[in-house]
């Protein structure tokens, strides 16, 4: 059996060999599917890097019964103009010898490759793991603001018709992109079993910290604008006087957030990281930090977030997509509202006991994200998907069951 993924994501391909990177797709992720299916077909953009140069992407994604199979952007007006059909031709010959789709949304080439699949009669699925007005309505462009009413639209059609949804939230995105078919709730990000020691380790820092520098981190893109980046750097800037830092790890260009933060006047305190692998380097970079902020514009569920929760580090969050559904009302903000997080920020500063009991709090809530859990959950959705496509394959090849 054989499945076709479509998503809109940047995947970096070693030039003249079959490795594949990418620090969140790695093939872990495409185990998920492979254990109910025998083959993984991945639609999505690939771009070629030589084996020498840098590459943003650390983590292998290729791997046994994984192929990749390019598919140029389709996300702006020109090429879809001049690129839709090549994205069609492309998805209808990996469909045609498919038992089933797996499109993640939103996005474009997820959404086409429904389309593709409808007309084929093939199983689809989907995973709604953002919305897409916050996303594109805060990407920083007037395209983006111009195009998030239809995309908006679009997704909430194939979400609606999908016979099969799997949700990255436990309600938020199911409130705004509703869908008629078999649907669960089973968050994309997992972590590993962490010991009790990481809490008391938490703890014990907290306790033996004293007067002196804290530090502040932000995990995100710095690509567009909606992990709200910008409105960490200007609430720093209002804790005058504060021996406080802020990191921020994340790819992307760091020119003009450099620029804002001179333009607060708080350069010297904020730091921008080169991008890590996710899991071991990650978890290094968090335990390093005294809290973590997630104010966001836009999200589903944050990966980056919960992996911090699972270090039991202290955190506030915006108001942004599935964050209210981790943190507690005391560590939540308005998304954009500068004062608010400065507000939040300035409690973590001054008030140990409140940081205490948030590192708790977070830490049994990431229990519920680790992957055996979700594992068992995920699992027996894609199996009920599976058998609809066995099913549907023998009411079309009579006589002929595929595995």
């Amino acid at each position: 059996m054989k499945f076709v993924f479509a998503y809109d994501v940047r995947i970096e391909q070693v030039r003249g060999t079959e490795q594949y990177y990418h620090n969140y797709f790695d093939y872990t992720v495409w185990q998920r599917y492979l254990e109910v299916c025998e083959k993984l077909a991945i639609v999505t953009r690939v771009v070629e890097v030589g084996k020498d140069e840098p590459r943003l992407n650390r983590k292998l994604s290729s791997g046994p019964n994984v192929s990749f199979h390019h598919v140029p952007s389709i996300s702006n007006p020109v090429s879809q103009l001049t690129k839709r059909k090549e994205v069609i031709r492309i998805l209808e010959e990996q469909l045609q010898e498919a038992d089933g789709l797996i499109a993640r949304l939103p996005s474009e080439i997820g959404t086409v490759a429904i389309g593709v699949a409808k007309r084929l009669g093939k199983p689809w699925a989907v995973e709604v793991v953002g919305h897409a007005w916050d996303a594109l309505m805060n990407h920083g462009s007037w395209q983006g603001k111009c195009y998030a009413p239809i995309m908006t639209w679009r997704t909430k059609k194939a979400v609606r018709q999908a016979p099969y949804a799997l949700y990255v939230t436990r309600a938020f995105l199911q409130h705004h992109y509703p869908s008629w078919g078999y649907h669960i709730n089973c968050s994309n990000v997992e972590v590993p079993p962490v010991p009790q020691q990481v809490l008391d380790l938490r703890l014990q820092r907290l306790d033996e910290h004293k007067d002196g520098w804290q530090t502040a981190g932000i995990v995100g893109s710095l690509a567009s604008n909606n992990k709200g980046v910008d409105t960490a750097i200007e609430a720093l800037s209002m804790l005058k006087g504060q021996m406080l830092r802020l990191r921020v790890l994340g790819e992307g260009d760091k020119g003009k957030w450099i620029e804002l933060a001179e333009r607060w006047g708080v350069a010297d305190r904020v730091e921008f990281c080169d991008p890590v692998p996710s899991g071991e380097e990650v978890f290094r970079w968090l335990d390093e930090l005294d809290f973590y902020m997630q104010p966001s514009f836009q999200e589903g569920l944050p990966r980056a977030l919960i992996e911090a929760m699972s270090r039991a580090l202290p955190a506030i969050g915006s108001t942004a997509g599935g964050i209210p559904e981790l943190l507690p009302e005391e560590w939540i903000f308005r998304a954009g509202d500068v004062a608010g997080l400065a507000e939040k920020m300035q409690i973590m500063i001054s008030n140990r006991d409140m940081k205490r009991n948030a590192a708790a709090a977070n830490f049994a809530t990431a229990q519920q994200y680790t992957k055996d859990v979700l594992d068992k959950r995920r699992t027996a959705f894609w199996q009920s998907f599976k058998e609809e496509a066995v099913r549907r394959s023998i009411l079309t090849n009579p006589g002929m069951v595929k595995g």
